[in-house]
Order: structure tokens, then sequence, then C-alpha cells
């Protein structure tokens, strides 16, 4: 008789979990623009984490082209982020100059 669930001798492979919390990561990241550096970082953390994973456990895990992914994405939204970044200025005046009001006209 044939059993229709895996045996425990067998398990099924399922995408690693850091994997999964890595994309989950950056399309968060993506979502916000990019403008948080610490959770780009955290998914760029969270990606090598999967990766050490999945080569760890090869027959237990798959998921190493979603943390390539996660990698790539963080690396485009840093890019994207220093470009359009506005440069400091260090000559620039620290406060704006006061308006002058129709009254002391």
């Amino acid at each position: 008789m044939k059993r229709d669930s895996p045996s425990r001798d067998s398990p099924r492979r399922r995408h690693a979990p850091w994997a999964m919390t890595a994309i989950v990561t950056a399309l968060v990241s993506l979502l916000l623009q990019g403008s948080l550096v610490p959770l780009n970082l955290a998914a760029a953390i969270f990606a090598v984490l999967g990766l050490r994973q999945v080569h760890r456990q090869p027959e237990r895990y798959f998921g190493r082209a979603l943390c390539w992914i996660a990698i790539a994405l963080v690396l485009i939204l840093a890019i994207l982020n220093a470009m359009l970044q506005p440069p400091v200025q260090e000559d620039a005046p620290e406060t704006l100059p006061e308006q002058r009001s129709a009254e002391t006209r």
C-alpha cells in the first residue's frame, strides 16, 4: 500500500526561512524607496544568512535565487539613493533667512 503523505526518510525541500526573510525585507525597503539604511543592511545580512543556510543543508532547503535577488535589490536601492540624495553643502547657512512680513514694509 502506498502512502500519500511523504515519509520521514525523505523530507520535502522548502524555501530557506532566512531567504524568505531577506526577500520580504528587501521588498519592504523597496516600498520605502530605500530611505532606511538599517533596513537595507538587514536585508543584505538576511540574504547572506539565507545563502549559508542553503549551502549547509541543500537537501532540506532551496532559495539561493531569492537571496541573490534580495542582495541585488538592496544594491540597486543603495546606488539609486546615493545618486538621488542632494549633496550636503558645507558652507550653507544652517537656518533660512527670516522672511519679512508685510507689516514691516
